[in-house]
């Protein structure tokens, strides 16, 4: 097989299986045999992708602008008008008829550039809402990878609850073979029953949390559905990959991430691009006052009588000169200014915005790594800390206060170890959109 049969396939077998997520996601994420479908990552960008009204709307957008654009062309080009007539009159002693046809025809010759202008300043404008669509669907991909991180902890934490709800049920079980050959007193068993409760209660509590993580992650994707579905937890392996490429020198060092933040972002370029347009604008209002020369021409035929109509036809130049406008030109021009002037002052925050997105971004990076190295050593003491406590009260010789203290400092440090990796991962992903690029992790 050749490499470009290959490549077809490929293209083939990617376009089929986003046919059939998207056309499941459409019908309330049905699958075969009724069972709730898994989504992966790349699942559910793909249903965002089709789905989320916000891209959608930003479609919308484009097409719109793109439609205003070529209006704004149309009035540089041959415009052709028809017309029909056919009258009756009469009084008590006459009546008469009266029929006409013509076309005229007219064509811009001369205004100063002033449409040109127009014409810029909508292509300008057009680029800058296809960059505003652009951002919008960076947006909604940051939305569900976090979304989708977010759910996977909370499906981590609640099987951490479940183990933590064995090893208290287990704790119980050996009070009471304690307890019944008289080793230990009855608050022993006590203990462990409150113990045991109160992990059932945080199992619970993750439980719902999961439901809830999975309601954002259905609006992250624009999907209204009530249907069961389940995701593919996230791996160790991707979970480490961001730690690998956060701490490359690219993606801690300012100096480089700001220049790029500013090349990159779709919403920074898409201020450049109104501004252009609002430049264009004001040269346009600018040349309000000037002269405008149209080519005209017509023809046409009229008459008494409709089988014996007189024909006729004209052409020339038209020019029209605004001598007195009220002010209208110079308010036009003030309000292009005042424009012009305040979509300056807002790239200008939003460039400040940016730089602090991509300073905080680098900052929760370096907290998230530190975190991750400091919740291993205490991972590592805990883990040993469990080891020993439980020995000693299988050794009749430990205190039930001390398995408590022991297995709950255990339970936090998993905990700990595995939210400060999600932390990471959304860390980047928060560098990610303060850059606007989605950085490779492979």
């Amino acid at each position: 097989m050749t490499s470009n049969s290959k490549m077809s396939n490929s293209k083939i077998w990617k376009g089929l299986r986003l046919f059939f997520v998207v056309w499941g996601a459409t019908l309330g994420f049905s699958s075969p045999g009724g069972a709730a479908p898994v989504l992966s990552l790349e699942d559910c960008l793909v249903i965002a992708e089709a789905n989320h009204p916000n891209i959608a709307g930003a479609a919308a957008q484009v097409a719109a602008q793109r439609a205003r654009l070529a209006q704004s062309v149309a009035a540089d080009r041959l415009e052709v008008s028809g017309s029909v007539a056919a009258s009756r009159s009469g009084t008590d002693y006459d009546e008469s008829a009266s029929y006409s046809i013509g076309a005229t025809t007219s064509i811009k010759v001369f205004d100063s550039n002033r449409n040109k202008y127009r014409v810029d300043s909508q292509r300008s404008t057009l680029s800058a809402t296809e960059e505003e669509g652009r951002s919008t669907f960076l947006d909604v991909r940051t939305n569900v990878k976090s979304s989708y991180m977010t759910l996977s902890l909370n499906m981590e934490i609640a099987n951490q609850r479940l183990e933590s709800v064995k090893a208290f049920e287990h704790h119980l079980e050996q009070a009471k073979g304690f307890y019944q050959v008289g080793s230990k007193p009855w608050y022993d068993v006590t203990k462990a029953e409150v113990d045991l409760g109160n992990a059932q209660l945080t199992l619970v509590e993750a439980e719902s949390n999961i439901e809830t993580a999975k309601a954002s992650l259905l609006n992250a994707m624009g999907i209204d559905q009530k249907e069961e579905f389940d995701i593919v937890p996230v791996s160790s392996d991707i979970l480490s990959a961001p730690q690998k490429v956060g701490e490359s020198e690219f993606l801690t060092s300012l100096a480089t991430l700001a220049p790029l933040a500013l090349d990159s972002r779709p919403d920074y370029r898409a201020s450049a691009l109104k501004i252009l347009a609002s430049q264009a604008a004001l040269s346009a209002e600018a040349r309000a006052a000037s002269p405008n020369v149209s080519l005209t021409g017509g023809y046409n035929s009229g008459g008494d009588d409709i089988f014996d109509l007189e024909t006729g036809w004209n052409v020339g130049l038209r020019m029209s000169v605004p001598i007195v406008d009220g002010g209208a030109a110079k308010a036009g021009i003030d309000i292009a200014r005042g424009q012009l002037a305040s979509l300056a002052a807002s790239q200008e925050k939003l460039r400040q915005d940016i730089m602090l997105e991509v300073r905080k971004a680098l900052s929760d990076l370096t907290k998230a790594r530190e975190r991750i190295r400091i919740s291993e050593l205490t991972l590592v003491s805990a883990e040993e800390n469990r080891k020993m406590a439980m020995g000693r009260y299988e050794t009749g010789v430990g205190d039930p206060l001390e398995v408590t203290d022991a297995l709950l400092s255990f339970a936090d440090a998993q905990l700990a170890n595995r939210q400060a990796q999600y932390d990471l991962q959304l860390a980047l992903i928060g560098l990610e959109k303060a850059v606007g690029k989605e950085f490779a992790k492979d």
